[in-house]
């Protein structure tokens, strides 16, 4: 016996139901407002690059005598300990 097989053929069924078909997604919008950029721009401008509050607690941690602190040191040496090959 042998079994022809046709993918572009239909198959003859009856209990196949006609299938509606679906309104078209509306096309989508490939484009971007740019009206603001000159706002967004000026904000940016206005933030600082650095943060003087930062830096002088950061000089006074560094100029104590406990920095860095044993726990951190203990840990620095924990992972380099567990990552050595």
């Amino acid at each position: 016996m042998e079994i022809e097989f046709n993918p572009n053929r239909a198959a003859a069924s009856a209990t196949r139901q006609p299938v509606a078909k679906s309104a078209a997604p509306a096309p989508r919008q490939d484009s971007a407002s740019l009206e603001q950029t000159g706002a967004l721009m000026s904000a940016i401008d206005g933030i600082p690059l650095v943060r003087p509050e930062k830096v002088d607690g950061a000089r006074v941690a560094i100029s104590g005598a406990n920095y860095p602190p044993d726990a951190m040191l203990k840990a620095v040496a924990s992972l380099f300990a567990e990552n050595i090959r």
